[in-house]
């Protein structure tokens, strides 16, 4: 696995770095993270980079380098022609040679914090100047454990909403908002919001090259470059959300405590019942507090990793006139 990975980065850096006989140019504005700039811009948007794309912010989520990939070829043969600037970012590369997820600390937890000392922490402020310049952004991610559907996620506001539904109308959505993600620092998405722009995250599926997940992945980002296209022409207004789509927010976060182990087999999006086992605290059942579905169990495999602060969440269904609202979050 490492030798493909190795050889989807050079892929990625060869096909940036000779961007030859090419429509448009390509800018080197970090190591692995790239600004194509169209040979006419007719961009009106608010940001001078209308569109960022992202992949391996986690390094062992390899699928997006491969949606990427797709998305420079359609360029470079013309067969797609934004008119406005684009940018292509490969996140955690050491992380990705490595086949971890991280290596000293969580890129997606980095962003947004004074502190440099960690490489992750480097990495975020290499990137930061790009996210801060960016309209729209789309980071490609991967689960850990499998997941019957590919899946949305960001913080909530109504910008980040819109701007999913009409990425695809059946890809449900997890939302959350009235805190961040998580304590330790700022997420890709997150960051980018902070900043004035647009940003969610697309959760593919089980980390690993797949094509299925290429498929999507594509799917999503050619509709994320009609929709910079839309804002454009000043025409997103046009073009509201799907009223179908499917919307979670947590129902609760079970913390982690030591000698709590989940059952194997888990996945993501599976349904859960109140009192169902999933797992085992010393000789005592671990049970589902609620019905729900069950997103990111848990499996602390590594003994040289720290362990999780939380061993799964439970997802609750919502309806559009719940989001933002309080009291609708389960924490």
């Amino acid at each position: 696995m490492e030798n493909k990975i190795v050889q989807a980065l050079e892929r990625f850096e060869t096909v940036c770095e000779n961007w030859l006989d090419a429509p448009g140019r390509m800018e080197l504005v970090a190591p692995f993270a790239y600004v194509w700039h169209p040979d006419q811009s007719l961009a009106r948007l608010a940001k001078p980079v209308g569109l960022t794309l992202q992949a391996v912010t986690h390094g062992n989520e390899v699928g997006g380098i491969d949606v990427l990939l797709e998305c420079l070829r359609l360029l470079k043969q013309g067969l797609i022609q934004p008119r406005y600037p684009l940018g292509f970012v490969l996140g955690n590369i050491e992380a990705a040679r490595a086949n971890r997820r991280f290596v000293e600390k969580d890129l997606n937890r980095a962003f947004g914090v004074a502190a440099n000392a960690k490489g992750e922490e480097q990495r975020a402020r290499e990137l930061e100047p790009l996210l801060e310049r960016t309209q729209l952004f789309l980071d490609f991610h991967q689960t850990i454990e499998p997941t019957r559907q590919p899946f949305f996620i960001f913080p909530y506001n109504p910008r980040c909403y819109t701007f999913a539904c009409a990425l695809h109308d059946s890809i449900p959505i997890v939302t959350h908002w009235g805190g961040s993600f998580s304590k330790d620092g700022m997420c890709t998405d997150e960051y980018v919001n902070y900043r004035g722009g647009t940003g969610i995250t697309l959760e593919l599926g089980q980390k690993g090259f797949d094509p299925y997940h290429t498929g999507v992945g594509l799917q999503v980002a050619l509709a994320a470059i009609q929709y910079g296209k839309w804002q454009c022409q000043g025409q997103t207004e046009t073009h509201p959300p799907h009223v179908n789509t499917e919307l979670y927010t947590w129902k609760a976060v079970i913390p982690f405590e030591e000698g709590m182990r989940l059952h194997e087999g888990l996945v993501n999006f599976q349904a859960l019942k109140a009192g169902e086992e999933l797992g085992r605290s010393g000789v005592h059942p671990l049970k589902a507090p609620a019905d729900g579905w069950l997103l990111f169990p848990k499996y602390p495999r590594d003994p040289m990793a720290a362990p999780p602060k939380e061993l799964y969440r439970i997802l609750k269904r919502i309806k559009p006139d719940e989001l933002g609202q309080a009291g609708v979050i389960g924490r």
